[in-house]
């Protein structure tokens, strides 16, 4: 029930209270009416939350706990190789890089691959071929793009030897990029792809196509007709396609002082070169290129010099001795081969003789290199003349199956019997039929060796009836080459024998004797020729000089053997 409150007026008078006056009368808690509004504004808040994110944390120690790492790697020194490199003999390049495992890691197994970059000269690197060793043994031998080895747990010092055959034909400047992956994983695992343990290294390589070469230096000139009255330098081209030399540049090194000498068309003055005789400074494909210096001054070193040559980078260089007058050095075969110093063949292909390859100091080995190599070109030597310095055995090399070298048959009695100059002197027809019979006997029987000095002439009287037969059968000088492969029935002919006679026993010994002289030199084409007895064994020339009573002087042993 609600209180009412009344309230008495002045007079005492009851009152009707206004509304207003209840609310006057009631007690205001401020509390209340704060934490009403706070009531309401929190309801308002929190009627627009949807989701609430909490969040658990939990910390534990765990203890008598180890971790441990380990790794699987290797490395490759010297990883990087950028050369020139051409179609010259003795023109390899060599490389060396080490593969070692770093400390600690675990043991692995490795293979080796090769990747070309497709930017390459195809022809160019399928020509390459190199040779890789590991330790000294040969792994792969062959074309640089095949390049590749077994697997292998060993590692240490990987050699390689590059080469640019001469007959491969691509154009200068040509480039091959190639990349060697050496790729390892763990020892225990079989394949490579199953390990979860994986290091590789590169080797990467990059070779520029040099086919324009120095190819002769001229340095001491001799007068002569031009350009041989001047110094030049002569260029080769071994390339497929022509190639402009314009701007290149020709250096020598004096000392240490390296001068350089730019190539231009024409009007060159000192230290330039241009081409002799107003020709084009393009060198067309298998051509040459003769450069001379502008200005009358003198360039080149008499006595040994540097001379290189350069496009962009240096191409080719060569050093070389003191020239004698008129001499040049070339290389030979033409931008491939060695260097030797021939007569100078400015413009035109160089040609090189045996005795040339000798002086020049070659060893056997070179000298086959050179001989290969002109087979391949289908060349030959200036000389196809054999040198006894080059033969291993030059008794079987000089003896030919139908010519026996006059150096064997040194035999005095064998070299003054010449078909062509026995004097018509008379020998009774029935003491000529003895020798014939003699001669049929010799060419019946053949002998298998050289007979000695001794069986020949034995007795003093066979020799002295030898002199009285020179005095009354030879008349004129002889040739000491006749008797060389020639039959009996040359040594003997019947149309000189005249019906005069000479005494019977006079001929019989003589003629005995020559016919075993004849004997000895018609030698079987196999049989071996066995070196002369010494000379003082021997009847000298003098011997039968001195009978012939003043008549010309037999050349028998005096001849030097010619060479074949």
């Amino acid at each position: 029930m609600t209180k009412t409150i009344r309230k008495r007026n002045k007079l005492g008078q009851f009152t009707k209270a206004s509304p207003w006056t209840k609310i006057s009368f009631m007690k205001v808690n401020p509390s209340k009416i704060v934490a009403s509004i706070l009531i309401f504004l929190l309801t308002l808040g929190f009627s627009g939350v949807q989701q609430t994110n909490a969040y658990y944390n939990d910390v534990e120690n765990s203890e008598s706990n180890s971790f441990s790492a380990t790794m699987l790697d290797f490395i490759l020194t010297n990883n990087n190789l950028e050369k020139v490199i051409g179609p010259e003999a003795l023109g390899e390049i060599s490389h060396a890089s080490v593969a070692m495992p770093e400390d600690d890691s675990l043991p692995m197994q490795y293979d080796v691959s090769t990747s070309v970059d497709i930017t390459s000269n195809t022809d160019f690197c399928s020509g390459l071929t190199v040779e890789a060793k590991l330790n000294g043994i040969t792994k792969y031998n062959g074309p640089l793009p095949g390049l590749a080895s077994a697997t292998t747990t060993t590692f240490g010092s990987w050699e390689f030897r590059f080469d640019l055959p001469p007959n491969v034909s691509i154009p200068h400047g040509a480039q091959c990029d190639v990349s060697v992956l050496f790729s390892a994983w763990r020892a225990d695992i079989a394949n490579k792809i199953d390990s979860s343990w994986h290091d590789e290294e590169t080797l990467n390589i990059s070779f520029t196509a040099r086919m324009v070469v120095l190819n002769e230096i001229f340095a001491n000139p001799n007068g002569g007709v031009a350009p041989k009255d001047r110094e030049y330098i002569e260029l080769y081209n071994n390339g497929s396609t022509s190639v402009d030399t314009l701007g290149w540049q020709i250096s020598e090194i004096a000392g240490t002082t390296e001068t350089f000498y730019p190539i231009v068309a024409s009007g060159a003055v000192s230290r330039q070169v241009q081409p002799y005789n107003g020709a084009s400074t393009i060198i067309s494909a298998g051509g040459f290129l003769v450069l001379e210096f502008g200005g009358s001054a003198s360039h080149l070193n008499n006595d040994g010099d540097t001379v290189k040559l350069y496009d962009n980078a240096i191409t080719d260089s060569h050093t070389y001795p003191s020239i004698p007058a008129g001499k040049s050095v070339v290389r030979f075969p033409n931008g491939i081969g060695v260097w030797v110093d021939p007569e100078p063949t400015p413009g035109e292909p160089n040609r090189v003789s045996m005795q040339d390859l000798i002086d020049a100091g070659l060893d056997q080995e070179t000298i086959q290199l050179i001989l290969a190599l002109l087979s391949e070109r289908g060349e030959t030597l200036l000389s196809e003349e054999p040198i006894e310095e080059v033969i291993e055995n030059p008794i079987e090399e000089i003896i030919d199956t139908e010519i026996i070298d006059e150096e064997i048959v040194e035999d005095p009695v064998d070299e003054i019997i010449d078909t062509e100059v026995i004097d018509e002197e008379i020998i009774e027809e029935e003491i000529v039929e003895e020798p014939i019979e003699a001669t049929e006997e010799s060419q019946s029987e053949t002998p298998e060796a050289i007979l000695p000095e001794e069986s020949i002439i034995t007795e003093e009287s066979q020799e002295v009836n030898s002199e009285e037969v020179m005095e009354e059968v030879i008349e004129e000088s002889v040739l000491p080459d006749v008797i060389q492969g020639e039959s009996v029935d040359e040594v003997i002919d019947l149309e000189v024998v005249d019906e005069e006679v000479i005494d019977e026993e006079i001929i019989e010994d003589p003629v005995e004797e020559i016919i075993e002289v004849i004997d000895e030199v018609v030698i079987p084409e196999e049989t071996i020729i066995e070196e002369p007895q010494p000379e003082a064994d021997q009847p000298s020339a003098s011997s039968f000089a001195e009978a012939t009573d003043g008549q010309e002087e037999a050349t028998a042993g005096e001849v030097e053997p010619e060479t074949n």
